[in-house]
């Protein structure tokens, strides 16, 4: 009896494993499209489909789609993809600029006349301009440092096997990546135009594929998938009237194609996931745990839909166990590093800047913050990719250097706009020539011109003396014409030319990043013309030489409305026929998550000086507010500025953002020779302030003791 029960078992089991062998389990492809942010969502579809044993044989992936299925492909669990996705900082990842924390002194200083990143190159070939608003170098270092380094060059040999999909910007059609560098496949298939360059990739332009396949069911399908998961988070259209802005218009005509390529990839899905994703914005990647439960929620309504591919307990865990992490080449410690591609920029600077990771144990985030201060620090540099090398029995990393295709010649353009409502505006367009590593030590050439308000030339060559730029020397000219109002009192009486010459030799020392001291001799000569009146007098510099000495300090977290840190700027002026030490610094000390306190200090002292010279012009909305600007012209100064910053986020505009709020009371005075500390002005001044895209919008008013209740406008950089 027990012999016929064990022949009877057997049979049923032969007879199930010949049912299996012959209706195989259905390949299952899941299509992952692109929607920016809202691509956080693939997460919790994943989540949910291996909490109901349902098996990915195959994933395709566009943009973030690309992002989320690379990672998985690779071995990464669902709670991986989440702790990746948030570990990510997207917004300095997709900052245009490197972090102001990051620059050195000198950066800091030039960026004031010049927030804005918008830079047109000069070559051989004519004028060139960057192909993207954002620099790329983070958002790849992101992706590396997610992927990791491994030997594995096809996709098929992943874990599960993987495509992400590109536009090929030259061939018009859409561009499968099967094999390579995955982190740069990931990185060219998000290349949104406009907001990013496109990526050159296998001998291919590539940029976003959600382009022209933004859900690549297709892909899928040719992998070899027989039941197809597609996952749509692209954002809906939105609505288009009459008063729509051109640039509504224009992100809209973008929108319908991808649209519309995505609806005809639905009808090729066997089941189609489309997670709500309400009031979510393809840029909000802060709302991840919601896009992540969105993407869970979906799924679990597709249950029925769904049953029918699940697996067994036994058989899904057995399944995943074949799905091997893949292995990483990590070095225990950075043994050697090497630098390819570099041209303008010498490897001895760049081997200087990797003293800082040498012989350190590898870690991801450390190579990132190197390469982030080597991008900072070289501006000829574009981005730097890395990957882990041997060399016999070494190991080390090798960075890819990609330089900026628009130089090796830059121009950057500025303007200023100030107006205190009393017919006294001022207008200047700024513009400035750089040429950096002019030899292996990185000398640098800058040229700044103003026309309007103010007519000048400064340029200035800047030489390191060594390849970690600790010593330097600079030759300085400049040539200056400022057009200025003429007061008395109150009243404007006429208008003067204030021209200043100048020629120097400098040699400087930077003590630390932050930095800079420099000392060197001068020729100077300066002349007051009177314009529209027969006024005149004498300056305090007149035609003479001697020694100028600098020192400042600047380590303010960023240039418009800072909320932390100082920037202190000192000259000390030892010359035949004057004298002189200026000091201009303040400081910021924050308060609760968006306010801070502010404190200003700012002196001129003359000496070898007579009562009938002039040394410098004051008043204004930066000096003595309710006075109008220049009104006050003097040999000595001081002013005392206490306040209060704070953004009032709750105040969103459109297209201007929130405004910054600033109060200041300020306590000081202008003398000739003789200083009266018992005659001070006070007053206050506040204002609101804008930043549109790094250039600011000022308005606002201030009241002085005898002065005046006055408006002030400033618009344009350099504020």
């Amino acid at each position: 009896m027990i012999g016929l029960k064990r022949l009877i078992l057997l049979f049923a089991c032969l007879y199930g494993f010949s049912l299996s062998a012959a209706e195989p389990r259905p390949k299952v492809g899941l299509v992952l499209s692109g929607g920016g942010a809202r691509g956080i969502a693939h997460v919790g579809v994943i989540k949910a489909l291996h909490e109901k044993n349902i098996p990915i044989d195959y994933i395709a992936g566009t943009s973030m789609g690309a992002i989320v299925g690379g990672l998985y492909a690779i071995g990464m669990s669902p709670d991986d993809l989440e702790w990746a996705v948030k570990s990510v900082d997207w917004d300095k990842a997709l900052n245009p600029g490197s972090p102001r924390v990051l620059k050195n002194y000198r950066q800091k200083q030039e960026e004031k006349d010049y927030f804005t990143e918008l830079e047109i190159g000069i070559s051989k070939t004519g004028a060139k301009s960057s192909v993207g608003l954002v620099g790329d170098h983070r958002v790849m270092l992101e992706l590396q440092r997610l992927v990791g380094n491994f030997n594995v060059q096809k996709f098929d040999d992943f874990p599960v096997p993987f495509r992400a999909v590109a536009t090929d910007l030259n061939a018009g059609v859409p561009y499968v990546m099967d094999h390579g560098d995955l982190a740069m496949a990931m990185r060219a298939s998000m290349a949104v135009p406009l907001v990013f360059g496109p990526v050159r990739h296998q001998d291919r332009y590539l940029v976003d594929g959600g382009i022209l396949n933004n859900l690549p069911v297709d892909v899928a399908r040719a992998m070899g998938a027989d039941i197809i998961i597609a996952v749509n988070i692209s954002s809906p259209l939105g609505q288009v009237d009459d008063k729509s802005s051109v640039l509504s218009v224009t992100y809209q005509s973008i929108d319908v194609a991808l649209v519309q390529n995505t609806k005809e990839s639905e009808k090729l899905a066997d089941i189609v996931i489309k997670p709500a994703l309400k009031n979510i914005q393809p840029n909000m990647f802060n709302q991840a745990d919601a896009m992540i439960n969105d993407g869970y929620l979906a799924t679990f309504a597709k249950s029925e839909l769904l049953a029918s591919l699940a697996m067994s307990d036994y058989d899904y865990k057995t399944h995943l166990e074949t799905r091997n992490f893949l292995p990483r080449e990590i070095p225990s410690r950075i043994q050697f590093v090497k630098f390819e591609g570099n041209n303008r920029t010498s490897t001895e600077r760049l081997q200087e800047h990797a003293l800082a990771i040498m012989d350190k144990d590898f870690q991801a985030g450390l190579v990132q913050d190197f390469v982030d201060q080597v991008v900072a620090s070289e501006p000829d540099i574009q981005n730097i990719t890395y990957k882990v090398v041997e060399n016999e029995s070494q190991r080390g990393i090798l960075f890819r250097v990609q330089e900026k295709r628009w130089g090796p010649d830059y121009l950057r353009f500025g303007l200023k706009v100030a107006d205190d409502f009393d017919s006294n505006t001022r207008i200047s367009l700024l513009v400035r020539h750089q040429r950096f590593n002019i030899n292996s030590k990185g000398g640098h050439w800058t040229n700044d011109l103003s026309i309007g308000s103010v007519l000048s030339w400064e340029s200035e060559l800047y030489q390191p003396l060594d390849f970690g730029n600790e010593y330097f020397a600079t030759f300085n000219i400049e040539a200056i014409k400022d057009t200025k109002r003429l007061y008395e009192g109150l009243d404007a009486i006429g208008e003067y030319d204030h021209k200043r010459y100048g020629v120097g030799l400098n040699v400087g020392y930077n003590p630390t990043r932050n930095s800079e001291l420099r000392a060197g001799l001068w020729f100077k000569d300066e002349s007051v013309t009177p314009v529209i009146n027969d006024l005149s007098f004498q300056t305090a510099v007149d035609d003479t030489v001697g020694l100028k000495i600098n020192y400042g300090i600047d380590t303010l977290e960023k240039t418009i409305a800072p909320r932390y840190g100082y920037d202190l700027q000192t000259e000390i002026g030892i010359f035949d026929r004057v004298q002189y030490v200026s000091f201009d610094g303040f400081r910021r000390f924050p308060f609760y998550d968006s306010s801070a306190a502010h404190l200003r200090f700012k002196f001129d002292f003359t000496d070898l000086v007579h009562d009938n010279e002039y040394f410098k012009a004051y008043g204004g909305v930066d000096d003595f507010a309710g006075y109008p600007t220049h009104s006050l012209l003097g040999l000595n100064m001081f002013i005392m500025e206490v306040g209060w910053f704070t953004d009032l986020d709750q105040l969103m505009l459109p297209v201007l953002g929130a405004p910054d709020l600033s109060v200041k009371a300020h306590w000081g005075n202008v003398w000739q020779r003789h200083i009266n500390l018992e005659d001070m002005i006070y007053g206050l001044s506040a204002g609101i302030s804008f930043d549109i895209q790094n250039n600011v919008l000022y308005l606002g008013s201030g009241y002085s003791r005898d002065g005046d209740l006055r408006f002030y406008l400033r618009l344009g950089t350099g504020f």
